[in-house]
């Protein structure tokens, strides 16, 4: 009988992320879909959240991208440059009827939209985050093993993390919003995100993740580094190396 395969804490970590990163798409309303400017209603909510009607915002405003899409974009069969206008006029009214459903203002609705996703926006980053630590501690623990500290001293190993770090964290930069793009995408149904990338947490945040990015690089760096020079003065292997 073959032995049972256990998973360590750190990958299980990361794939119960993932999981819940690609099952988020089941928290989004799909019922109802369609291209024709059409709200399709629902049934009421007593009493309506601030987190349901951003959610109803969202979804009228893919209707009207879908609905734009389909009639005025360059995929359709008439590609024309009334596609903002149309898509603003469609989304504009639908929000009149999500406000008109739920006995609310128009623009309640119009200024809930991208709000209440902190939930969202950290399980969609998360995933990200945890494969980035782990590329930092990989990328530390080579260059330690490439430059040990015991034969080549501190410098070289020091000089190379740093520069290492900036180059991690500059793709980092780049892979974490097409990441993100990515798993919005998925997680509303629809990859033409148009206008709301710009909605998205790293398209407002870049400085600061590029910036956490960086840390986190040196942190693995200096912790990595510790604990090889711990390894490296443990009695029984020094006292191995001088028998």
């Amino acid at each position: 009988m073959s032995a049972p395969v256990r998973i360590a804490p750190k990958n299980l970590a990361v794939f119960m992320a993932m999981i819940f990163v690609l099952s988020l798409g089941g928290c989004v309303r799909r019922d109802g879909r369609n291209s024709d400017c059409r709200w399709p209603g629902e049934v009421p909510v007593e009493p309506v959240s601030a987190r349901h009607i951003s959610a109803d915002a969202e979804f009228a405003e893919d209707l009207a991208i879908r609905y734009a899409d389909t009639h005025f974009g360059r995929h359709s069969p008439n590609p024309s440059e009334r596609y903002p206008a149309e898509r603003d006029a469609c989304r504009d009214r639908l929000f009149g009827e999500v406000a008109k459903q739920h006995g609310v203002p128009v623009a309640q609705v119009a200024d809930s939209l991208g709000r209440n996703r902190a939930y969202i926006d950290l399980v969609e980053l998360l995933p990200f985050a945890l494969f980035y630590v782990l590329a930092a501690f990989v990328s530390a623990r080579i260059i330690w093993r490439r430059y040990p500290p015991a034969e080549d001293g501190w410098v070289p190993g020091i000089i190379m993390a740093l520069f290492v770090s900036l180059a991690v964290a500059a793709t980092s930069a780049l892979l974490g919003e097409v990441w993100n793009w990515t798993v919005e995408g998925r997680r509303i149904g629809n990859p033409h995100m148009s206008y709301r990338a710009e909605r998205l947490f790293w398209h407002d945040h870049r400085l600061e993740l590029f910036a956490a990015a960086l840390l986190i690089s040196w942190l693995a760096a200096i912790i990595t580094a510790c604990r090889l020079r711990s390894a490296h003065c443990e009695p029984s292997k020094l006292s191995t190396s001088l028998g």
